[in-house]
């Protein structure tokens, strides 16, 4: 998908079908600061898998593609908005949040490894502050 998504240079929202069921995936695109012919994607956002023959919800009435967009990824995201967050502030968050999880998930593998009772003792103390990290930028 990732390789699709650098390739055209538009928004594109993905129907993944499979053994009768379907799921939305899409990522939040936007033209590289840099380099105005190249695109930044976000991490993927995706909907629960569904069943294909679900009847489908109509548009969301928007102004400019743009704002339909925002409306249709909105519902893919893990994570409310903050009251007036802008979309782009949003998937910035939310891409932190990703990566505390990420650091979270190599400290838990790190900790289970680890025979020593006072590196345990230090990597929890790690581990207690990364989730702390990972609940303030949820909330």
């Amino acid at each position: 998908m990732q390789t699709i998504d650098k390739a055209i240079a538009f928004p594109i929202i993905f129907e993944l079908v499979f053994e009768g069921k379907i799921k939305i995936v899409a990522s939040y695109k936007r033209p590289n600061e840099a380099d105005s012919t190249k695109w930044v994607v976000s991490d993927y956002f995706s909907s629960q898998w569904l069943p294909n023959n679900q009847a489908r919800k109509s548009l969301p009435v928007a102004l400019n593609l743009g704002g339909l967009y925002e409306q249709l990824l909105l519902p893919l995201m893990p994570y409310k908005p903050r009251e007036k967050e802008k979309l782009k502030d949003q998937v910035a968050r939310i891409g932190l949040v990703f990566g505390k999880q990420k650091e979270l998930a190599k400290l838990e593998v790190k900790l289970a490894k680890e025979k020593q009772f006072n590196r345990k003792v230090e990597i929890n103390g790690e581990i207690r502050i990364t989730k702390q990290g990972i609940e303030k930028l949820i909330k």
